[in-house]
C-alpha cells in the first residue's frame, strides 16, 4: 500500500511541473507578443503534446508535457528594438548634404562665370575666355563758333554724332597664389561712324590686372577681395590723329585703378558690390588741331565707381545676374598751345546690366549679357558674349 502511495505522490507531483510549465509557456508567449506588437494566441489552441521518454532506472508512469512548453522556454530572449539611425537613413542624410554641397558649388561657378572680378584661380591653375562686346552711342550736339568780341555767332551746326563699336577680347588668367591671381587682356577694336562713314579696326588698349584676397574665407564676415589694373594705351590715342576724319581704338594714356569687393551667398542667390578708383596719367607733347587751337597736353584726371547685383541659379543649366554700374568723372584737363586751359564739366555713366548664363557642359558657361544706359554719357545699348575657351585645351584646372 505504502508502495502505491509514493507512486501517486510523484504522479502527482509530476503533473504539477508540467502545469507550471505551462504557466510558464504563457507568460514567455504573453511577454514577446507585447513586444513584437502582436495578440498573443490562446495557449489550448496550439498546445502539442509530446511523450518524454521513459528511463531504464525509472518505472513511473509516463505524464504527457506541452511540447509549446518546452520550445518557450528554451528559446532565446528576443533583442531590443534599437534607436539607432539605420543605413538607409544615414545614406539619406549623406545624399541631402551632398545636394547641398553640389549647389551652393553651382552657384559658385554660375556667379564666378558672369563676374570674374570676384574669382580667384587655384595655384597654378590658368584660363582663357573670349569677350565679345558691342556698344552703340549716339547724340546730339550744338557746334557754335562766336567772334573775337563774342557778340557775332560766325558759326552754329547741330552735329548728330553715333558711334557703333565692336570689341574681341582674349583674356588670360593665372593663379599665382591659391590667393592671388593675375590676369592680361589683349583686344581688338571696331569702330564705325555712320555720319562721317568713317571706320577703323586696330588693336586697343591692353590691359594688366591681379586680384588678390588678403584674409581666408570665413575670417571676415564677408569674403573681401583687392584688385588692381594697369592699363596700356597700345590702341590708337584720340588725340593723336585727325578727329574730323579719323577714329581711335584706345584712349590715348595710361591709367592706374583699384578697388574692393566683396560677395554674400543667401542661398539660392548671391549679392555682389565693388567700389573702384581709377587715375588717368597726363599726356603731354600734343599737337592736334581743335578748332582754331592747338591741344598740348590732357589730363583725363580721376574716376570712381561702384557697383552692385545680384546673381541666381535658375537651375544647374541657367543662371541669370542683374547689375547695376555707375561712375564719375573729374578732374579732367585741357591745355592749348595759346595758354588756354580748359576744364570740361564732371561726369557720370551709369549702366543696368543682366547676363544669361547656360550651361554647355559640365565644366563651361556661357555668358550672354544686356546692359542700357541711364545717363547721357552712357552707350544706349551694350551686348555681351563671354566664352571660355576650354574647348582648345588652353585651360588648366589645380583641385
Amino acid at each position: 500500500m505504502e508502495e502505491n502511495m509514493q507512486k501517486n505522490i510523484q504522479a502527482k507531483m509530476i503533473a504539477r511541473s508540467a502545469i507550471a510549465a505551462g504557466v510558464l509557456s504563457i507568460m514567455s508567449s504573453t511577454a514577446v507578443y507585447a513586444v513584437e506588437g502582436a495578440e498573443p494566441a490562446p495557449a489550448a489552441a496550439t498546445t502539442e503534446f509530446a511523450e518524454p521518454a521513459p528511463t531504464a532506472e525509472s518505472n513511473q508512469p509516463v505524464v504527457p508535457v506541452p511540447k509549446s512548453a518546452v520550445d518557450r522556454v528554451i528559446t532565446p530572449p528576443q533583442p531590443t528594438v534599437s534607436m539607432a539611425p539605420t543605413e538607409a537613413s544615414a545614406s539619406s542624410a549623406l545624399k541631402q548634404t551632398a545636394s547641398d554641397k553640389t549647389a551652393a558649388k553651382n552657384l559658385d561657378e554660375t556667379f564666378t562665370a558672369s563676374e570674374r572680378k570676384y574669382s580667384l584661380s587655384k595655384q597654378g591653375s590658368y584660363s582663357m575666355v573670349y569677350d565679345f562686346g558691342y556698344s552703340y552711342y549716339s547724340n546730339t550736339a550744338l557746334d557754335l563758333a562766336l567772334d573775337s568780341s563774342s557778340s557775332t555767332i560766325t558759326r552754329l551746326r547741330v552735329e548728330n554724332n553715333a558711334q557703333h563699336a565692336l570689341s574681341n577680347t582674349f583674356t588670360f588668367q593665372y593663379g599665382l597664389l591659391n590667393n592671388l591671381t593675375v590676369t592680361a587682356g589683349l583686344p581688338f577694336v571696331t569702330k564705325i561712324n555712320p555720319p562721317t562713314a568713317t571706320t577703323t579696326t586696330g588693336l586697343g588698349d591692353v590691359g594688366l590686372g591681379a586680384r588678390w584676397e588678403p584674409f581666408p574665407i570665413g575670417q571676415t564676415p564677408l569674403p573681401v577681395t583687392l584688385f588692381g589694373s594697369l592699363n596700356l594705351p597700345t590702341g590708337d590715342s584720340p588725340y593723336q590723329i585727325n578727329p574730323l576724319t579719323d577714329l581711335s581704338t584706345g584712349s590715348g594714356y595710361y591709367s592706374l585703378g583699384g578697388g574692393v569687393s566683396t560677395r554674400k551667398y543667401i542661398d539660392p542667390i548671391v549679392l555682389f558690390a565693388t567700389l573702384s578708383a581709377n587715375y588717368g596719367m597726363e599726356v603731354s607733347g600734343l599737337n592736334q588741331a581743335n578748332g582754331s587751337r592747338i591741344l598740348t597736353s590732357f589730363t583725363p584726371g580721376y574716376t570712381t565707381g561702384i557697383g552692385f547685383g545680384f546673381a541666381y541659379s535658375l537651375n544647374y543649366d541657367v543662371s541669370l545676374t542683374m547689375s547695376y554700374q555707375q561712375s564719375f568723372n573729374f578732374g579732367s584737363e585741357f591745355r592749348f598751345s595759346n595758354g588756354d586751359v580748359s576744364h570740361p564739366t564732371d561726369s557720370s555713366a551709369a549702366t543696368l546690366n543682366s547676363s544669361l548664363g547656360i550651361r554647355v557642359s559640365p565644366k563651361t558657361i556661357v555668358n550672354v549679357s544686356l546692359g542700357f544706359g541711364l545717363t547721357p554719357d552712357s552707350p544706349n545699348v551694350i551686348l555681351g558674349l563671354s566664352l571660355p575657351l576650354d574647348f582648345l585645351g588652353l585651360n588648366k584646372e589645380v583641385k
